[in-house]
């Protein structure tokens, strides 16, 4: 997820300064190969005014489809692995795994008072980022009923919703994102992540002591995370 955080922060640093004009000469000549067979034809330039003035929305979107990708992939592996040694009940597909996971940290010690303060909310922000990935997904980036059916409500989570949803629900908007937007659901991805880990240490395997990466203050090591290698001598 720092990772993901770091190429959306230089392809918007990238595309904020670039002119479409300047890509020209970097881009198929007048069609390009939709499929092995097929060719599609088109205007370069358009296609760069057009992407240029939507840059923003289209890289959020996709950057958080990734992030919710990324969180289903790591608490699936938790599941995967205390299935195994622990004899946990197995889980699969995001809605269930997201509910099995705000299960273990809702009476969880394992974070600052703030942190526990605004779990149920973070929690909350877990389940609004998996609905919109499924109406960007499953709905051509436009809200639909389903983001707001298929919200968790258990009494505990703070459910959490985009501004104005239930008019843009009805009307079919478009989803709008900002990087500000995506920061704030990569904060509460990594925050609730931090904390569900520090939990299963102590309840599962009784390590008292949770992990802090900003109590450690170690450097990110960039070329490690981004090509995801771990016998890189930097």
């Amino acid at each position: 997820m720092q990772g993901l955080w770091g190429f959306h922060c230089y392809v918007k640093a990238a595309t904020d300064i670039v002119e479409p004009d300047a890509l020209l000469n970097q881009l198929p000549h007048k069609a390009f190969r939709l499929t092995h067979e097929w060719v599609r034809y088109y205007d370069p330039k358009e296609m760069a005014v057009a992407v240029s003035q939507m840059h923003e929305v289209l890289l959020c979107r996709q950057s958080l489809l990734t992030l919710v990708a990324v969180g289903e992939a790591a608490l699936l592996r938790l599941n995967e692995h205390l299935v195994k040694t622990k004899g946990v009940d197995k889980v699969s597909k995001n809605k269930k795994l997201l509910e099995w996971a705000f299960s273990l940290v809702r009476k969880s010690s394992m974070a600052s008072r703030e942190a526990t303060a605004r779990l149920p909310i973070t929690c909350g922000d877990l389940d609004n980022a998996r609905r919109l990935r499924n109406c960007i997904v499953h709905s051509n980036s436009r809200y639909d009923p389903a983001y707001l059916a298929t919200t968790i409500q258990n009494g505990w989570v703070a459910p959490q919703y985009e501004n104005d949803s239930q008019a843009a629900v009805k009307e079919g908007r478009p989803i709008f994102l900002g990087t500000a937007r995506f920061e704030y659901f990569l904060h509460s991805h990594l925050e609730f992540l931090h904390i569900l880990h520090n939990t299963i240490q102590r309840q599962q395997f009784g390590h008292l002591d949770g992990y802090h990466y900003g109590n450690e203050g170690k450097p990110i090591e960039w070329y490690r995370i981004l090509s995801g290698r771990s016998d890189v001598n930097m």
